[in-house]
């Protein structure tokens, strides 16, 4: 992400407690380099580096991103907090991926708290987007770029580093045994907050931006065009789009390269994402996978960048990954207690070494027996290596811990419903009961209370999180769902007609053919509700033009098509969508629909 303008930032130089820190020499500085550390814990969460805090003594979640250079706020975070708001002047503008841009809202909190030091009337900026997962915000450049930084993320911390006496000194204190990697930064300041530096991608040079707030590395089309790749070349495959700070969902695409170059370290045949992010001055966001597969020192007093490689995969972070190779000794510290257990572990699976995440979750579970999180990371790990039933008895054992996991009950939900929807239905009524009613995880839950046939539950969550998300990314496929609901469900047909009108105008306006397809359907099904079976035979084609083996469609079109007496043709569609989909009839006749 980048703006077009600054303000003035609301933590300065002296907030970082250095007295309080610890002191390490860096063997072989004659002049006695130290550095002095402050330590930060962070929890990687599905690749996003998380620390806690508190706003107004309230808990609050953020994700460390050094590719912002200020704090941000989800607008529903900003509403559940209560923070009083007043928008930016209107020539500030924030640019984010993909090239769009947006005039923020400004909150500011009376007290806002992270490693247990205080700020006061602390600002941040509001972005229209959620984060996800329960996250609250980011924390941004005009955090980061007052110290130098140590992001050690596969041990779960990140240190605030104080450099004394160390001029150009090397500053990988750790690799003292290991061979390490430097990148020569962009100068950075007020203006320029970005950690830039420069590599290549199949001997073309390029510019990288170092974003650990990009759950995963991101090159633009431009660079990859110059580096002879495109969507259409050979061994590039589709893989959705990419949501950031602003209100255009980016194409992306996953591509094969021949190498990839950076600090003297070289990458072979791997694969990154393509996508259109539209950034000025940076051809690649080098996300969280490059941060977790190194230990990385952010040098801002001599604008460098050192690094050593930690083992494993870098950018192929979408597989089960072997254990990486074991650092030298005395290089990463053992685990001695839960918390880093913990720590490690939810680094483990980010990265994919579920064994070996399983192996520390189970540890640190040994330790502290009463610990819910523990149980629920391990579910995780569990699920996410193909073992469904210890993932289930750790959900259960989460909730039996705290009876208020929301999250937990939300993900035991998901594994019932592959097996049977209407026994998560109690799970999906607990989450309703104990998430927060600003929740991102609300929108699953809608989708979730659809899937199982309870559309007047998907309805309500549908309602709660578009009131919270009003102006999110996201709005329009949830406006295309709750118009599905409602049509499924039968209520508020001409609402559900209204919102499938605006979910098809922000989908064509974001040229996103597949939710434009899904939303034909619904939009067809409340036609099919108001007997206007022109409109509705008029919508099942149109979607089919769009995605022409959409099933759901096919059996709707033939559905209309009986109905209008059009009977070799509806037979053929319905026909023709059964042989690919054999429960359709029975999801459509258990709405009333039926040939």
């Amino acid at each position: 992400m980048r703006a077009r303008a600054i303000v003035m930032a609301s933590l300065r130089l002296g907030w970082i407690p250095f007295l309080l820190a610890a002191s390490l020499s860096v063997a072989g500085a004659a002049d006695q380099c130290k550095l002095m550390m402050f330590p930060l814990p962070i929890k990687m969460e599905n690749r996003r580096p998380v620390i806690s805090a508190s706003i107004n003594g309230a808990e609050a979640r953020f994700i460390v991103d050094t590719g912002s250079f200020f704090d941000f706020l989800s607008p529903a975070a900003a509403a559940q907090f209560k923070l009083p708001q007043s928008y930016a002047p209107p020539w500030y503008q924030v640019s984010g991926v993909g090239g769009s841009s947006f005039v923020p809202k400004i909150a500011t909190a009376k007290t806002f708290t992270v490693a247990g030091i205080n700020s006061h009337d602390a600002q941040f900026l509001v972005g229209d987007n959620d984060f996800g997962d329960g996250i609250d915000g980011i924390l941004g450049q005009n955090l980061f770029r007052l110290t130098d930084v140590d992001y050690d993320f596969a041990n779960g911390m990140l240190r605030f580093v104080k450099p004394q006496h160390c001029g150009g000194h090397m500053l990988a204190y750790w690799a003292t045994t290991q061979p390490y990697g430097v990148v020569d930064l962009q100068w950075t300041s007020d203006r320029q907050s970005h950690v830039l530096g420069t590599a290549t991608v199949n001997g073309h040079s390029i510019r990288v931006l170092f974003d650990t707030g990009s759950w995963r590395t991101l090159l633009s089309l431009h660079a990859a065009k110059r580096a002879g790749i495109t969507p259409d070349s050979p061994g590039v495959v589709p893989a959705g789009v990419s949501i950031g700070l602003g209100d255009r969902p980016v194409k992306v695409w996953v591509a094969p390269i021949a190498s990839f170059e950076i600090g003297g370290e070289t990458i072979k045949n791997t694969h990154v994402l393509i996508g259109d992010i539209g950034l000025q001055g940076a051809d690649m966001l080098l996300g969280s996978d490059f941060f977790l597969a190194h230990h990385i020192y952010v040098a801002y007093s001599q604008d460098k960048l050192y690094f050593t490689y930690n083992g494993g995969p870098v950018f192929d972070l979408n597989t089960q990954a072997p254990a990486p190779p074991k650092a030298p000794a005395g290089n990463t510290p053992a685990a001695s207690d839960a918390a880093e257990l913990m720590r490690h572990g939810m680094a483990e699976s980010s990265r994919g070494e579920l064994a070996q995440a399983i192996t520390d979750f189970t540890r640190a579970c040994e330790l502290q027996p009463a610990d819910a999180d523990c149980a629920y990371q391990r579910g995780l790990a569990y699920w996410h290596s193909a073992q469904p039933q210890a993932a289930l008895a750790d959900f259960s054992a989460a909730i039996q811990r705290r009876p208020d996991y929301f999250e937990a009950y939300l993900a035991r939900a998901q594994l019932e419903m592959a097996k049977q929807p209407a026994g998560a239905e109690s799970d999906l009524d607990a989450v309703d009961r104990f998430a927060p009613q600003r929740a991102d995880q609300r929108l699953q839950l809608a989708r979730l209370y659809d899937a199982a046939g309870e559309y007047a539950g998907a309805v309500h969550q549908y309602d709660l999180w578009i009131d919270y998300h009003p102006n999110d990314v996201r709005r329009p496929a949830a406006l295309s769902g709750r118009c599905g609901s409602e049509a499924a469900a039968n209520v508020d047909v001409d609402r559900a007609v209204d919102d499938c009108n605006t979910a098809l105008r922000l989908a064509r306006d974001a040229h996103m053919n597949e939710l434009s397809a899904f939303t034909l359907s619904n939009r067809g099904v409340a036609y099919l509700r108001q007997n206007q079976l022109d409109s509705a035979l008029a919508d099942s084609q149109a979607a089919l033009k769009l995605l022409p083996q959409f099933s759901l469609a096919r059996y709707e079109l033939g559905l209309v098509e009986l109905k209008k007496g059009l009977t070799p043709q509806g037979q053929a569609d319905l026909a023709a969508a059964l042989a690919r989909r054999p429960g359709l009839a029975k999801r459509l006749a258990s709405m009333g629909l039926k040939p």
